[in-house]
């Protein structure tokens, strides 16, 4: 099995770690689809998410993932879930803990936060315009923090520039977190890596065992810098195994990948057959 983050460490790319905050997900009640998107998205980058973390609506334990993916010298933290106004949204009381900052009011956050309900009240979805506690609460970030429009929804997202690393603090609700995470993550990310890309393929392979196609997956990725390769068994038809190979190439053009990714799906094919196993390309 070849190590996904192994690939990424033969050409530098930041170390990006996700923490996933919901109490929710730890009891199976919701699906975690915010950590497979944010993973995708960074793949798209040029980049691999070295790991997902998720922890409860609890303070300190928020904060003992912050703190230990900051000892593994993370260099872009994503924190997603529990920037909301009600008493179990927790990230930003976890964070601050964990940087040994205090809470505090930050003015920029709080006329987001005021824009917001301005408007919400001059559309008639609130019968009122007021800053409750609640809301101020959407506002109360670690001191030295840097808040991020939210083009969504009504809690600002959060940057936090901590030594080396920077830290994003973002909503957990699907829609507004894409839009964050494309209009300000994906930007700094990219600046991060400069121009990388990625070239995708997939191959279905019969009559052949993973054990088989060990050694020919390795040859591949020790013969090409920048390739990753990824077994998948899928079963058997009939009496045959079946498998699927994902290929993923990072080069530093589009043109690059794509030839690249062309070379080791012939090559891969090549050695399949050459070994009785039959292959045919799929869509990744």
């Amino acid at each position: 099995m070849v190590d996904p983050i192994h690939l990424t460490m033969q050409m530098w790319t930041p170390r990006i770690e996700i923490i996933c905050v919901g109490s929710e997900l730890l009891l199976g009640s919701t699906m975690n689809t915010n950590a497979t998107w944010l993973s995708q998205e960074v793949h798209k980058l040029g980049c691999v998410a070295a790991r997902h973390t998720v922890v409860g609506d609890d303070a300190d334990c928020i904060a003992e993932a912050v703190r230990e993916a900051l000892e593994r010298r993370t260099d872009l933290l994503i924190v997603t879930g529990g920037l909301g106004p009600t008493y179990d949204d927790k990230t930003l009381e976890g964070v601050a803990k964990a940087l040994r900052r205090r809470l505090e009011v930050n003015e920029q956050a709080l006329k987001q936060v005021e824009a917001k309900y301005r408007e919400h009240a001059g559309r008639g979805a609130i019968p009122k315009f007021e800053l409750t506690p609640a809301r101020v609460k959407m506002a109360t970030l670690p001191s030295e923090s840097i808040p991020i429009r939210n083009p969504v929804g009504t809690a600002p997202a959060v940057l936090i520039n901590y030594k080396t690393s920077k830290i994003f603090c973002l909503p957990g609700v699907p829609a507004e977190m894409k839009a964050i995470f494309a209009e300000s993550v994906a930007p700094v990310i990219k600046q991060m890596v400069g121009d990388l890309f990625v070239a995708e393929g997939c191959l279905e392979v019969k009559g052949l065992p993973e054990s088989s196609l060990a050694p020919i997956l390795d040859k591949v990725v020790q013969k090409w810098r920048g390739v990753y390769v990824k077994s998948h068994p899928r079963g058997f038809e009939g009496s045959e195994p079946k498998l699927e190979i994902y290929i993923s190439v990072t080069k530093p053009s589009q043109s690059e990948a794509e030839a690249l990714r062309e070379e080791v799906i012939n090559q891969l094919t090549a050695e399949i057959c050459e070994a009785k196993g039959e292959v045919k390309r799929k869509q990744p």
